[in-house]
């Protein structure tokens, strides 16, 4: 019989997931070129009220749908604008993510597994930490577990028959997330499903009008004003070149081989990943349904993720809940002692655990590597990576309950001393914040320097930072009066050699980027 969630156990998992997303949220610097950028275009709507057309520095930004600028551009009119309100709707769209996941561990596999994957999802390095990120991956994420989830429990006869249009209704918020991905990735799952068991019955129930109607509700009146608003634009750039392209092609530099989601799918369930072998080898997919439907959702959008042409370690959210799903029905199979397939069980978790821990432990020595001066910050790290795979190996096969009790411990403590550590190191190594400090909102202008340095600028000098192609470029701007300017080291070489003009460093930034003052002789 289908179980609930224990509303106490539920209660302090969700508790326990938005403590540790909350934690220190604000304090590390937006990183890269995306998250400031997305943050500024959310400024400029909530500054505008124009919720139809994104825009950034005042021109049409089409490469994403609105969900999470509206959901940002609110956060900032709360809260002001600053980076905890920029990552706010992530925080919610994972809080989202883990309780469907935990949901329908729970009503297909039993409360106790369904609390094993919400506590293996939501204390996930890759949840965490693209939970805590000013971007869409965790919108599309949320929608699509909840479009998938709800469908499956349909599909297992477990939901009633409104769970097909509430599936459309969450499709639709993920398609406003992010595009087509919030309807493909589902219809993907469910079609390899239909294939599979030739359920005509569930094929006629998805053939569902109301669902039809709620989805070209909620997600069509957006499409079809950007549309009118702007054309065979939005169509060229958001359609052909973010989303048929990118996938495609390695047009946006983002290539990798056909297993890249191998290794980030088994470090992003870390410290869980122990139970990532006794998960999948514990799924039975010739005689249940259940686990076919786990295993197809696992399967389908991680075979569509690998064989696209760009690659970012965010894209394969979705296949998180899938696997957290199978890792906590094994989580509840050691606690009753039940059989494994051999060389899948007690052993293979431990010495599974045990390697990922001891790579997760090399993480000082790669800053080192690096030229890092904060890699000593990086220490507490590894050694609670290396107590934690000890520990487990040793509990897990004479008390697997306490085993699972180290993990939820390490896990905690883990994201919390990674939270504690990163935004000097993050803002050391990836952030260009200190770059605009000096400026004060005056206009800089981004010669040969790095993108992600350059592009904090969006964010962190109010949208005034312009792209410049030459030096003759930058000098004209300062004949009108000095002017700053981001750049390179070769580009701060160049500018110091000027014997004429009075050349003087403001601020030094990540990879040798720095700000410069340049004034006429």
């Amino acid at each position: 019989m289908p179980q609930s969630l224990p509303a106490r156990g539920a209660a302090l998992l969700m508790a326990l997931v938005a403590a540790l997303l909350l934690f220190r949220l604000g304090d590390v610097p937006l990183t890269g070129p995306d998250e400031p950028r997305y943050a500024r275009v959310a400024v400029e709507m909530g500054r505008s009220g124009d919720l139809v057309t994104p825009t950034l520095q005042g021109e049409p930004w089409l490469e994403k749908p609105a969900l999470y600028y509206w959901l940002a551009a609110g956060a900032f009119g709360v809260f002001g604008e600053n980076e905890a309100a920029a990552r706010l709707p992530s925080v919610l769209a994972c809080l989202l993510t883990v309780g469907s996941a935990a949901t329908f561990g729970a009503r297909v596999y039993g409360s106790a597994a369904g609390l094993h994957t919400g506590f293996i999802l939501g204390t996930g390095l890759l949840a965490f930490a693209y939970g805590r990120a000013a971007s869409m991956d965790m919108l599309v994420a949320a929608g699509v577990t909840m479009a998938i989830g709800l469908a499956g429990l349909r599909a297992l006869r477990i939901a009633g028959s409104l769970a097909i249009p509430a599936a459309y209704l969450a499709a639709a918020l993920a398609t406003l997330a992010k595009g087509p991905l919030g309807f493909l990735l589902p219809a993907l799952v469910l079609a390899a499903y239909l294939l599979l068991t030739r359920d005509r019955k569930l094929l006629r129930e998805l053939a569902s009008p109301l669902g039809l109607l709620l989805f070209l509700l909620v997600a069509g009146p957006w499409y079809a004003l950007v549309y009118r608003a702007q054309g065979q634009a939005f169509l060229d750039v958001f359609i052909l070149d973010h989303n048929v392209r990118r996938f495609t092609s390695e047009v946006h530099r983002h290539p990798g081989p056909p297993y890249y989601y191998l290794p980030v799918l088994l470090a992003g369930v870390f410290p869980w990943s122990g139970l990532v072998l006794p998960g999948l080898a514990a799924l039975r997919a010739r005689t249940s349904r259940a686990d076919l439907f786990v295993l197809l959702w696992l399967v389908a959008p991680l075979v569509f993720f690998s064989a696209a042409g760009s690659k970012l370690p965010g894209y394969v959210l979705p296949c998180l809940p899938p696997l957290a799903l199978a890792m906590g029905r094994a989580a509840d199979r050691l606690l009753r002692r039940a059989d494994f397939p051999a060389g899948t069980g007690p052993r293979a978790a431990a010495a599974l655990g045990l390697v990922v821990s001891a790579l997760a432990a090399t993480s000082p020595f790669v800053l080192w590597r690096m030229g890092d001066p904060g890699w000593p910050q990086a220490l507490p790290v590894a050694a609670w990576s290396l107590f934690t795979g000890f520990a487990f190996s040793r509990r897990v096969g004479a008390d697997p309950g306490g085993a699972l009790r180290v993990l939820r411990v390490s896990a905690g403590g883990l994201l919390l001393l990674l939270a504690s550590a990163a935004p000097s190191i993050i803002d050391r190594r990836e952030s260009g914040r200190r770059l605009f400090v000096p400026a004060r909102g005056r206009e800089v202008l981004a010669w040969g320097a790095w993108r992600t340095a350059w592009m904090a600028g969006y964010f962190y000098n109010d949208g005034r930072v312009r792209p410049v192609e030459r030096l003759e470029d930058v000098l004209e701007r300062a004949r009108n009066g000095a002017a700053l300017v981001v750049c390179g080291a070769e580009e701060r070489r160049r500018l110091e050699a000027l014997s004429s003009w009075r050349v003087r460093t403001l601020a030094e930034g990540p990879r040798g980027n720095v700000l410069m003052r340049v004034a006429a002789p």
